[in-house]
């Protein structure tokens, strides 16, 4: 049987890549030399460039270090060299319509802690982070476990409190059977008033009342 803390990570890694990837991404053409992409990095202080075609189809993807290690290795051609020769390629992407799970697998898939989520339309619209995920399971672990959820809270506070009310309602019968001496009927009309009031009690310490 899951435990609560199992059943708070399925939830949060079954949430879509679109509500934790971070939007700022740098896109550079695939043409642009490594020394204005530098320039780039530090102005927007990012540390990934994806780099697209002509088209603007994405890819491949150069990280900060790239620059300084890749473009070291070609010192003769420094001032020439672009993106296209440094870029790590093929790019390894996800859909908007995947979730962090799929992210997950896919990283360790292809061992890399970083993600280009793409549109319908193949347009690079964010990137999802290994790190982000981490810390999205550990709040999830961390944060107290919700048992119920606020509509059920609702409903469950809602009933309790009309059950309270039909129980009070009954207490004039039972009050007039007792006065005529009806004992039978009372004795029943009390335990279905006691049955009433003890179970909207309990449904009330469970749940929240609400408009109806």
């Amino acid at each position: 049987m899951s435990t609560n803390p199992e059943r708070a990570v399925s939830y949060v890694l079954n949430k879509s890549v679109t509500e934790y990837m971070d939007k700022d991404v740098l896109i550079l053409s695939q043409n642009t030399l490594t020394r204005e992409a530098a320039r780039m990095l530090r102005h927007y202080e990012t540390d990934d460039i994806i780099v697209t075609d002509e088209d603007r189809v994405p890819v491949g993807i150069v990280t900060d270090e790239d620059i300084l290690s890749k473009v070291s290795d070609v010192t003769v051609y420094a001032e020439a060299t672009k993106l296209k020769d440094i870029m790590t390629t093929p790019l390894v992407t996800i859909n908007e319509k995947s979730t962090l799970q799929d992210a997950l697998h896919k990283m360790r898939d292809n061992s890399i802690r970083k993600l280009p989520v793409l549109s319908k339309k193949n347009e690079v619209i964010g990137m999802v982070f290994q790190t982000t995920i981490a810390n999205v399971i550990r709040d999830a672990t961390a944060s107290e476990p919700r048992l119920l959820s606020p509509p059920v809270k609702a409903v469950l506070g809602n009933l309790g409190f009309v059950l309270q009310f039909a129980g009070v309602l009954l207490l004039v019968p039972a009050i007039v059977s007792t006065i005529l001496e009806d004992t039978l009927t009372a004795t029943g009309i009390y335990l279905t008033t006691v049955l009433l009031l003890v179970t909207g009690f309990f449904l009330n310490s469970y749940g929240e009342k609400s408009s109806l």
